[in-house]
């Protein structure tokens, strides 16, 4: 009888109501066998899934608005945490992924509130993974692949075919917060023939941070990421390098940390399968010494059940080679639906 009803309302509603205004989303789940060296467990995961709606209206003279809400929620029922129990942002709250109103028109397209940068919307191939434990996908390497909050981006207009371009400014509207900080972003990117070269820069300005033993640090971050491959004919092949540059400072003076990660991926589609490999490495020096160690590499393949419906399978493997840390081994099976 409810849905019925329901029905009935919607019929009666008019066809102005949902004029531009497209449901997508991901369901993805997943399940994960991981050793840490201590403890074996196996986990039943969400994976990412959401659902969004957006839209848009013709202002005329070629000019738009343009909206989009989005949100993450959880297959598993773990709804606003993660397997540990900690917060997880991308689930649970409505609009708490990539949701913005903006304007598009020949000047190019400008978006205002909580924005992925360009490390989120443009690149990643080279992670090409579903996965929950760090194990099984490059979740490492994409650590800065993210959504900024309480900003705007602009993306310049296609004046050359294949060329991107974008700006982006983070606020700190909470100036109580040492965890808020302005954050500056560009991207630059380009295509062509299958062969693509992307590049992001992020700049994280000053913002207070607690050390042990050595006590309360100023530190500042210059970010850079680049991803050049092929990926077409059936073949990827991507290639992905990180460096993050930090200074630390006190009153007793400063230090420098640098930070570099490399990853390799090669997918070939087969038919309805399509199996990949990576391999990923990273590093961090600062006060002389090295730290933070790792090599890792997973292998996997997917099998496209139809064009919206996908299932994969993979092991990943990480080498830790820090003292006293121990390799990581996890094995996993997932399934994504698309709508």
């Amino acid at each position: 009888m409810k849905k019925s009803l329901i029905a009935l309302l919607v019929a009666t509603l008019p066809a102005a109501a949902f004029a531009d205004v497209t449901i997508y989303g991901k369901i993805k789940g997943g399940v994960e066998y991981v050793d840490n060296g201590s403890t074996k467990q196996t986990n039943v995961d969400d994976l990412g899934s959401r659902i969004g709606f957006k839209g848009s209206e013709d202002l005329g003279n070629g000019l738009k608005t343009i909206w989009q809400v989005e949100t993450g929620f959880a297959v598993d029922g773990t709804g606003k945490q993660n397997a540990n129990g900690s917060s997880n942002s991308s689930s649970g709250t409505f609009a708490n992924r990539e949701s913005f109103i903006g304007l598009q028109g020949s000047f190019g397209t400008i978006r205002l509130g909580n924005i992925s940068n360009f490390q989120d919307s443009d690149m990643g191939i080279v992670d090409a993974w579903e996965y929950k434990d760090a194990a099984l996908g490059l979740g490492v390497f994409t650590r800065d692949a993210d959504r900024l909050k309480n900003s705007i981006r602009y993306d310049l207009p296609a004046i050359v075919p294949g060329l991107t371009a974008a700006l982006q400014y983070g606020t700190k509207e909470d100036k109580a917060t040492a965890s808020d900080r302005e954050i500056y972003g560009l991207g630059l990117g380009y295509e062509n023939s299958g062969f693509f070269g992307k590049y992001a820069y992020t700049y994280e300005a000053q913002q207070p941070t607690v050390l042990p033993v050595i006590g309360t640090v100023t530190s500042t971050n210059d970010k850079h990421r680049l991803e050049v491959g092929y990926n077409a004919n059936n073949l990827l092949v991507a290639f992905g390098y990180n460096q993050v540059d930090a200074k630390l400072a006190n009153t007793a003076g400063s230090e420098k940390f640098k930070t570099k990660d490399y990853a390799l991926t090669a997918a070939y589609t087969l038919g309805a399968f399509t199996p990949k490999f990576t391999y990923g490495q990273g590093e961090t020096k600062g006060l002389g010494v090295t730290a933070g160690k790792y090599d890792q590499y997973i292998l996997g393949v997917d099998y496209a059940a139809s064009k919206r419906t996908t299932i994969g399978a993979q092991y990943g493997h990480i080498n830790l080679k820090d003292d006293n840390t121990k390799d990581r081994n996890a094995f996993g099976l997932n399934m994504v639906h698309k709508f």
